[in-house]
C-alpha cells in the first residue's frame, strides 16, 4: 500500500483539527480531551477520551437532529486527529474507542 498523497493527508488533518476546535462548544466545556494523549480532562487522569459523559452528550446532540451517521462521521474526523497525535497506538484500537460506539 502506497503513502497517502501530501495534499490528501493535509486535508484530513485540517478536518480533524476543525472537529477538535468544535468540541468545547459541543461538550459545553466539560469532558474535553487532554491532548496529545486523549484522556479526559474532567474524569480521572487515566480515563480515555471519549469518556462515558462525553459520549452521552455527543449522542444526545446528534440524536436531536436524528443524525447518527453525522455522529459517526464527526467521531471519524476526531479519530484522524488522534491518529496523528498518537501514532504508536494501533489504529484499530483507536477506531474502537472513537467510532465503534456510535453504531
Amino acid at each position: 500500500m502506497g503513502e497517502e498523497p501530501t495534499t490528501a493527508r493535509a486535508a484530513r488533518i485540517e478536518v480533524g483539527q476543525r472537529s477538535v476546535r468544535a468540541l468545547a462548544n459541543h461538550l459545553q466545556g466539560e469532558h474535553l480531551p487532554r491532548r496529545p494523549d486523549w484522556d479526559c480532562l474532567t474524569c480521572d487522569p487515566s480515563t480515555p477520551w471519549p469518556c462515558d459523559p462525553a459520549r452521552v452528550r455527543l449522542a444526545e446532540m446528534y440524536e436531536e437532529h436524528d443524525n447518527r451517521i453525522g455522529l459517526s462521521m464527526y467521531m471519524g474526523s476526531l479519530l484522524h486527529a488522534a491518529l496523528e497525535e498518537m501514532p504508536d497506538t494501533p489504529a484499530n484500537e483507536l477506531h474502537e474507542r472513537f467510532v465503534a460506539w456510535t453504531r
